[in-house]
């Protein structure tokens, strides 16, 4: 299997190739058959990786030289451990449901063949971010993924909002990819080399200066907040809202912002030494996951509401990576990703069932209209909810609530999560409810791939499979303090990751029958909260504070934007109009001016004058001579 793992990448990055190259001579439709098989390809060598490694890999394949500067060489090798398994397990069976899902759903749009080559390039981008076995290999598939993220957010460029929020999600982002940069250029200073396994040997083998581990670990966590959209490097993730709902699916669940995470993880070695800098890791997550959900509720936006829960749900995952809990964070990108797909797929019918219109506070009574869209959507929201025991997420946030109070100011990190938790329920339950509840409060459109018989089978076949993955993916992994039922998942990464933080047995029973109790509280509240905004017509989501997301955003572009206006402004001022163009430019040209003058009036038309300058002339040369 070690020859083969190069296929995996290539045969997505393959097909978005042949679809750039001869798409045109293509039915249109080809396209996304083509790209989606190609992703499913991928997925079945993906899993004949579990079976041949009998659950336990170690493969590796080298390529080629790609650079190579005396004894110094960068291969393309790519590496496949029991960490980057699970990672490119979910890219792949997840990129593919939707792919799937898409066929149907993006046939005859606007860019159909565009829009699946950047989602085959978006697919091969994270695979190789993920099997790299060095940093620059790493840092090629993280800007592939910015790339994509910038085509496939400005995918109906016909309008300029949309052109905006991917020209926003590029330049932030590319602020925290330069930071990373950095970070890559210091780790090969400090260590003369960029092969992560050679790198994690020195640091734990040879003597390190801790102060440098912890600016490395620093400039990682600045390049993963972008990426991965954690608090205030999150602006931009809201506004991918502008691209097609599969897109967003892709992109919050299979895909990009798990990438900061898995960064997080995979160096996890430095970050072990420099436990002050993790600590900030988990600090960042834990306010991130309160300070997302707390917006999400008053948002009216079905994908706005999706958008920061995925903020809210990532910073659950940074809180587990900063107590040292990275199996529970990998868990909750497992569990994430099947029930974020499924809800952001699932908005994409619903906006096309009422105009495309995105309000919730428009929807209704859709559940009789598509109960199979009904049903697979409770199950996503249950899960997001994190009702207890019937859902995956109750198995992996909360077990990371409980891991957080382990580390420094646990009970911050820990309240910061169960306060997150409550208002995750009331918004999951929220939208769930003003969307297949009640009578339709707008007249139902049907979208071309619904039939009489309801959806295709495509987008059957996704949400199904998605669904149960959103409920029982997480039976795999029950808490580590119960003595009964499977713990396969923790103990099985942790050869790779290290164990799991422990935690006082009386604690975590409280805390996990908290997480319990405020899950079906919120489903409550959430009911109340519905009931009362339909029959006075207002509610949560008219809270200007909350709505605005703390005006974080119009902060930001108040502090940076007008700042840095200001700044080019200056400098086309000074710099530009007084010294470059009227110092430099016009101080040459009003010399040149000047002395042309004083030779012009040396230069008559009159015979004398000649004379007299050949005779002065004359006698210098006399003078000189002598």
């Amino acid at each position: 299997m070690n020859n083969v793992l190069w296929l995996i990448p290539t045969l997505p990055l393959l097909s978005a190739a042949i679809i750039v190259l001869l798409g045109g001579r293509m039915p249109l439709r080809a396209s996304g058959i083509m790209a989606a098989s190609s992703v499913f390809i991928s997925a079945i060598l993906v899993g004949a990786l579990w079976i041949n490694s009998d659950f336990n890999p170690d493969y590796h394949q080298q390529l080629w030289t790609w650079m190579s500067v005396g004894a110094w060489k960068v291969n393309i090798g790519l590496t496949v451990d029991r960490l980057t398994l699970v990672m490119i397990t979910v890219t792949t069976w997840v990129g593919f449901l939707i792919h799937l899902f898409s066929v149907p759903f993006m046939r005859k749009d606007f860019g159909e063949r565009r829009y699946f080559c950047y989602l085959n390039l978006f697919v091969a981008g994270m695979l190789f971010f993920v099997m790299a076995d060095n940093l620059i290999l790493l840092y090629t598939g993280w800007e592939i993924m910015g790339l994509c993220s910038y085509g496939l957010i400005s995918h109906y460029y016909n309008k300029e909002k949309n052109v905006y929020s991917g020209r926003k999600a590029f330049v932030v982002t590319r602020i925290g990819d330069t930071l990373l940069a950095i970070g890559i250029l210091l780790a090969f200073v400090s260590f003369k080399t960029v092969n992560l396994q050679e790198i994690f040997h020195l640091a734990t083998t040879q003597p390190v200066d801790l102060g440098i581990i912890a600016v490395i670990c620093l400039l990682f966590l600045a390049g993963g907040m972008a990426k991965s959209a954690q608090f205030p490097m999150h602006v931009w993730l809201p506004e991918s809202m502008a691209g097609p709902s599969t897109v967003s699916a892709l992109i919050h669940a299979a895909t990009m912002v798990t990438a900061g995470v898995y960064l997080i993880a995979r160096t996890h070695v430095l970050y072990n030494l420099v436990p002050d800098v993790a600590w900030w890791v988990s600090l960042v997550g834990a306010f991130t996951a309160f300070y997302a959900a707390t917006c999400a509720v008053a948002q009216n936006d079905i994908k706005r509401i999706l958008a920061y829960s995925t903020i809210s749900q990532i910073g659950y995952m940074f809180a587990a990576l900063g107590v040292g809990a990275y199996d529970l964070a990998i868990f909750h990108v497992i569990v994430h990703a099947c029930f974020k797909a499924l809800l952001f797929i699932g908005s994409g019918v619903i906006i096309d069932m009422y105009s495309h219109d995105h309000d919730i506070r428009k929807m209704g009574g859709l559940g009789k209209r598509l109960p199979w869209m009904k049903w697979t959507y409770l199950a996503g929201s249950a899960s997001l909810a994190a009702l207890p025991v019937i859902t995956s997420s109750f198995y992996s946030k909360d077990a990371i609530i409980a891991a957080t109070d382990t580390g420094h100011l646990g009970w911050l990190l820990a309240g910061l999560g169960l306060v997150g938790a409550l208002f995750t329920s009331i918004y999951a339950f929220r939208m769930y409810f003003m969307v297949f509840n009640g009578k339709n409060r707008t007249e139902f459109t049907k979208p071309s791939y619904i039939s009489e018989k309801g959806l295709p089978w495509q987008m059957k076949v996704s949400t199904g499979i998605l669904a149960v993955g959103s409920i029982a993916i997480g039976w795999i992994q029950f808490p580590s303090d119960w003595s009964f039922g499977p713990h396969l998942f923790v103990p099985w990464l942790s050869q790779v990751l290290g164990a799991v933080p422990e935690l006082d047995p009386t604690t975590g029973l409280l805390l996990e029958v908290l997480g319990a109790v405020i899950a079906i509280a919120g489903v409550w509240i959430a009911h109340v909260m519905v009931k009362k905004e339909l029959a006075t017509g207002k509610g949560i989501g008219d809270n200007k504070f909350l709505n605005a997301a703390w005006y974080i955003d119009d902060l930001s572009k108040l502090i940076f934007i007008r700042s840095f206006k200001a700044l080019t402004g200056l400098l086309e001022t000074v710099i530009e109009r007084w010294i470059l163009n009227k110092g430099v430019v016009g101080g040459v040209s009003s010399a040149v001016s000047s002395s042309g003058e004083i030779i012009s009036e040396g230069q008559g038309n009159q015979v004398s004058r000649y004379v007299l300058w050949m005779i002065v002339g004359a006698v210098i040369l006399l003078f000189y001579m002598v």
